[in-house]
């Protein structure tokens, strides 16, 4: 590993979760994971990360991709465990179920907006 401290790792790894890069994230965090066992937040990582329930699919070359994981990674303590919807870098609306946020946004406008459940 390249990095110094337990920080630095878990910089890393957001940088590269940022930047829609989920398999180097998931590569970090395993990494990570045994060089740092008693870590709990680098545990948390590799445990989501590592997880079969989700998939790793590389973003679409969206323009406005950038604006929206930047909201996630600013907010994202507040808005934990929450389903959000984003447009360009803005909230339109967020939920405690992806079922509520459809409901609240409307199947047809979702098909417009990046939504995800923020971790």
């Amino acid at each position: 590993m390249n990095a110094d401290t337990p920080e630095d790792l878990i910089q890393a790894i957001d940088l590269a979760l940022g930047q829609g890069n989920f398999n180097q994230a998931k590569t970090l965090s395993t990494q990570a994971s045994q060089d740092y066992p008693n870590h709990d937040k680098i545990q948390r990582y590799a445990r989501i990360l590592s997880s079969p329930n989700v998939p790793f699919q590389q973003l679409s070359r969206n323009p406005d991709t950038p604006l929206n994981l930047n909201w996630v990674i600013r907010h994202r303590q507040h808005y934990r465990g929450r389903w959000v919807a984003l447009e360009k870098g803005h909230l339109i609306a967020d939920a405690s179920s992806l079922d509520e946020l459809f409901a609240q946004v409307g199947k047809e406008k979702m098909k417009d907006l990046f939504y995800t459940i923020v971790y």
